[in-house]
């Protein structure tokens, strides 16, 4: 169980992205865990998953709760040669799932801060990639 205001914070993230469902269904590579598991190829489409956390903002003076701020950022992987509509019509699910919201994890509020954006396509060997930004911020629990 994480009890870390940035574990806390990215499992709260982790956690809203997985109640988004696709059909069909894409696997995610998680920050930190072996993406594809040991002996498996990697799927042509899947998620991945980086998690970049910023400087901790000090709002107020003493002790008091800090502001956190970052980004978790969702890029798209498609396969190569069956074009963009399907990857941004990913990417565009991704954004709209994330929008304007307020997550909670204990005592951390985490607020999506902006509306949440896709960045070109980069294309890869055998993929296309399309980033998804989403900015966000939190405090940590008082102590």
């Amino acid at each position: 169980m994480a009890t870390a205001t940035d574990a806390l914070i990215l499992a709260a993230l982790l956690d809203h992205l997985a109640a988004l469902t696709f059909t069909p269904p894409l696997p995610v590579a998680q920050p930190g865990i072996a993406f594809p598991p040991s002996g498996e190829d990697k799927p042509d489409n899947y998620l991945a998953v980086a998690f970049l956390p910023n400087r901790t903002r000090q709002v107020t003076l003493g002790d008091d709760p800090q502001q956190k701020r970052g980004l978790l950022q969702v890029s798209v992987y498609w396969k190569a040669g069956a074009g963009l509509i399907k990857p941004l019509d990913t990417a565009g699910l991704i954004i709209e799932h994330f929008n304007n919201k307020t997550l909670f994890a204990s005592d951390v509020k985490i607020t999506i801060s902006g509306e949440p954006w896709a960045s070109g396509p980069i294309q890869e060997d055998d993929r296309v990639q399309i980033p998804v930004t989403i900015p966000y911020t939190a405090f940590e629990p008082e102590r």
